[in-house]
């Protein structure tokens, strides 16, 4: 093989194997993208003078940290 040939074998190599990984379709299996998400939701309702959190969201944080607080 003469370098010039190596040199485009090896390209046309790394383009097959580029590109995105295949991935479940369900995106409740991909954390990171479903973290990214919400950051990217959160961020536009503050943007926007939204309420980043609900009612629902306050009462259920309330919930927890009742367990996880010492206790009395």
């Amino acid at each position: 093989m003469t370098p010039s040939t190596s040199a485009s074998s090896n390209s046309s190599r790394r383009a097959q194997n580029s590109g995105p990984r295949p991935v479940a379709a369900d995106r409740r299996t991909r954390p990171r993208l479903r973290d990214l998400c919400d950051e990217v939701i959160a961020s536009f309702r503050v943007a926007t003078d939204r309420d980043v959190f609900t009612e629902n969201d306050r009462a259920a944080a309330r919930a927890l940290l009742q367990g996880v607080g010492p206790r009395r």
